[in-house]
């Protein structure tokens, strides 16, 4: 069979670049399939292949498919990744023109209309509607961007309503295909993690106690705001705790960027940790690979997730497959991921309150604690079975095939 991957994707060196779990994909299933991937961030041109030691992917600019160098037709499947991609409804257009629609499936990365809807949600009015030098540079500041994710979701909905074979994991997925196109065909099928995080236990004795991880924080919708409401209340019994946080980090740049570069939201979150004397508490981490990520999740007491909307959190899927106690927000497609009190402590987004409760249980530890963060990690070693989400996938993409022939 041969198939069409639809993505970001390049090549650096030896290695392949592109959504973690895609490339999990690719490498996994390169032995078996002929897999081009069409890349947006790439320009037309001679193919270039990439080899691993499972077999060969092709990587082809999207501009050879959509200007006709390259066709389409030859491929038995094309796998648009990530609703919320413009390429996405374009590159569908396309196949309706060329009669190959019947060949496209979408598969869901995080959806566009939610994330609009609930993009800033515990932010203050001002704080949105700021403008920080960076932001006055960039002509761009919260409600801006929000307003740019409104449009990506007018875009979604124009990729929703064309899709006929959709490839998703959570209700919340599926509740907005349906909301657009009741007649599309949707297949239910996990990721396959990263490599790493199929080994590994965390232990309560090995952690270092009191001690939060969270994987993103930069951006509104990953509700850094609210974690550190909760910091706020938790640091009166625990005044060492500390919060480890992964990602782009634009806070302890050198002067004179350090103001240059903060965005209204950063400014907040600044102003939050002064507020709540929480400067010797946070720990900012960077941009940090996979092998580091997996140590920071088993060093943790607690992994927290406290978005304002995820769809299917894989940071949250790996913390469970590493049995780290985990605290999550009840957003988008979490609860179909953990039960609440049995695998994960799951909780109403806004409810800071409950937040720091649940995070403080954690702390005070126990065999229920651990009971539930066992559970927690049998269910994700169920859930994303590398061998059965891959078997899935393939029944998935068999059925797509056979609409065609």
């Amino acid at each position: 069979m041969k198939l069409l991957f639809v993505c970001g994707a390049s090549v650096s060196g030896e290695e392949l670049r592109c959504a973690a779990w895609i490339k999990s994909l690719v490498l996994n299933l390169c032995g078996e399939y002929e897999i081009t991937l069409a890349s947006h961030s790439l320009a037309s041109g001679e193919p270039v292949v990439f080899k691993s030691e499972g077999g060969s992917v092709t990587l082809r600019g999207l501009k050879a498919f959509c200007g006709g160098e390259a066709d389409m037709s030859e491929y038995d499947v094309i796998v648009l990744f990530g609703t919320e991609n413009g390429y996405t409804a374009d590159v569908l257009k396309l196949c309706a023109e060329r009669g190959l629609l019947d060949r496209a499936a979408v598969f869901a990365q995080g959806m566009a209309y939610p994330c609009a809807l609930h993009y800033a949600e515990g932010v203050p009015v001002r704080v949105v509607k700021r403008y920080t030098l960076r932001d006055f540079l960039r002509r761009q500041n919260i409600k801006k961007e929000q307003a740019a994710m409104m449009k990506r979701a007018e875009t979604e909905r124009e990729a929703l309503t064309l899709t006929r074979s959709f490839i998703g994991r959570t209700t919340m997925d599926k509740a907005m295909l349906r909301m657009y196109n009741p007649s599309a065909d949707y297949y239910r099928c996990n990721d396959v993690l990263r490599e790493p995080f199929y080994s590994g236990e965390w232990s309560a004795d090995a952690c270092e106690k009191h001690r939060i991880f969270i994987s993103q924080y930069y951006y509104p919708l990953k509700g850094f705001h609210y974690l550190l409401e909760a910091a706020a209340i938790l640091k009166k019994k625990y005044p060492s705790l500390r919060i480890a946080a992964a990602g782009y980090n634009p806070i302890e740049k050198p002067l004179p960027q350090k103001e240059t570069k903060d965005s209204s939201y950063i400014r907040y979150v600044k102003k939050l940790i002064g507020e709540y004397g929480l400067e010797g508490n946070i720990e900012l981490l960077g941009v940090i690979d996979e092998e580091r990520m997996k140590e920071e999740y088993l060093k943790a007491n607690v992994f927290v997730m406290p978005s304002s909307i995820e769809n299917s959190p894989n940071s949250l899927a790996e913390a469970m497959m590493l049995g780290v106690p985990t605290v999550a927000a009840d957003v988008g497609g979490v609860s179909d991921f953990a039960e609440h009190k049995t695998e994960a402590f799951i909780y109403p987004s806004p409810a800071v309150y409950l937040l720091a409760h649940y995070i403080d249980a954690v702390f005070e530890g126990g065999a229920p604690i651990t009971e539930m963060a066992h559970r927690g990690r049998e269910r994700a070693l169920r859930e994303y079975d590398r061998e059965r989400n891959l078997l899935t996938f393939r029944e998935a993409l068999e059925k797509i095939a056979r609409k065609s022939d």
